[in-house]
């Protein structure tokens, strides 16, 4: 068992703008129609924000056609539609949305709705990340980490994560302090990755929570702190987060930074096990196998290998390929019994 440390995930990386009229230059004459749905949107009054769209939408107006995709696409106040609500995006892009931009450019890339194009989604997330839009310059970043659309560039992914960084976006943030913390040339720097994570970490982003702990943990970047990795891992896990919940799980079962506790490494192993965590299942399993902070069980035991196992946790792997493997007892054809040999010899 060791301790996990969390990984960019494609799409999930991939960020959205929130539900907000952008700050562009609207017609004077559309104004006080964009600061009604605005109040409207405030509200939550989703309907009446649609009345209010749908004359702007048919005069082509770009906000009102990002603010109308948006609510199509999470069917707010009309029916989900992923179809739709991309037309809707490309549309206001064509018209120099920003906003939309950057929805349009992350539909292409995930394929939502349209035809997957790295390539054009690159495109839009340029025109947009140029323009200074923290979310389309993480994107962009995200694409150049991963070499999707544009040649794979770890400097240029460092840039445009950094530019979206230092505008506060956490997401930029994390992504920033993983790539520093896993370069393998020159850009490797075990300060600047804890640092980045710390950023993020402060504002409630769970990986970067569990990364930051990792560093106090392991000593990287900072001086080993296990007391302060306890902290961190405690609050990404109180979050759900299921890789901090197995962390925490083993820093209780090893005593880190806390006084050795099976009970309360038992419980954690099991909210992130119950969430399909494959180091948490085979650790769970493993408790049982030996009696330590539950009784000792080992049916319990087998049903947490399997499924550890299922999900591609290595060592679960080996336990399960060993119990298959074990030398079964010759079994012997049962006797019949006394009347059985009676009957038999009747019939002879």
């Amino acid at each position: 068992m060791q301790i996990r440390v969390s990984a960019i995930v494609l799409l999930v990386a991939l960020c959205l703008s929130p539900l907000l009229l952008p700050q562009g230059t609207a017609c004077a004459d559309d104004g006080d129609s964009l600061r009604q749905v605005q109040t409207a949107l405030n509200k939550n009054d989703y309907d009446e924000a649609v009345r209010l769209l749908k004359p702007l939408v048919d005069s082509g107006n770009a906000e009102a056609l990002y603010v109308m995709g948006r609510l199509i696409l999470d069917g707010k106040g009309v029916k989900k539609n992923r179809t739709r609500a991309a037309e809707f995006f490309r549309l206001a892009a064509e018209k120099g949305d920003v906003s939309a931009m950057n929805s349009w450019a992350t539909a292409l890339v995930s394929g939502d709705g349209v035809p997957r194009n790295y390539r054009e989604a690159a495109r839009w997330f340029r025109k947009a990340a140029e323009q200074g839009l923290a979310m389309a310059q993480y994107n962009l970043g995200y694409l150049y980490a991963y070499g999707r659309g544009v040649n794979k560039d770890e400097n240029a992914a460092i840039d445009w994560y950094s530019r979206a960084a230092n505008q506060g976006l956490a997401s930029a943030q994390y992504s920033l302090g993983w790539t520093y913390l896993n370069s393998s040339g020159e850009n490797q720097s075990d300060t600047k990755a804890a640092h980045w994570f710390e950023k993020a970490a402060e504002q409630d982003h769970a990986k970067a929570q569990n990364n930051l702990a990792f560093m106090y943990a392991e000593g990287r970047g900072y001086a080993q702190d296990p007391a302060k990795a306890l902290q961190w891992y405690t609050r990404a896990a109180e979050q759900g987060y299921a890789e901090a919940q197995y962390n925490l799980g083993f820093m209780y079962e090893q005593g880190r930074g806390v006084p050795q506790d099976y009970n309360q490494a038992v419980d954690w192993y099991r909210k992130a096990a119950e969430q399909n965590e494959p180091a948490a299942q085979y650790s769970l399993g493993l408790m049982y196998d030996q009696g330590t902070g539950v009784p000792r069980n080992l049916s319990e035991a087998n049903r947490w290998y399997n499924l550890a196992a299922k999900n591609g946790d290595p060592d679960a792997k080996a336990v399960v390929r060993a119990q298959n493997n074990k030398p079964q007892p010759v079994r012997k054809a049962p006797a019949p019994s006394k009347q059985q040999q009676k009957k038999d010899k009747k019939q002879q």
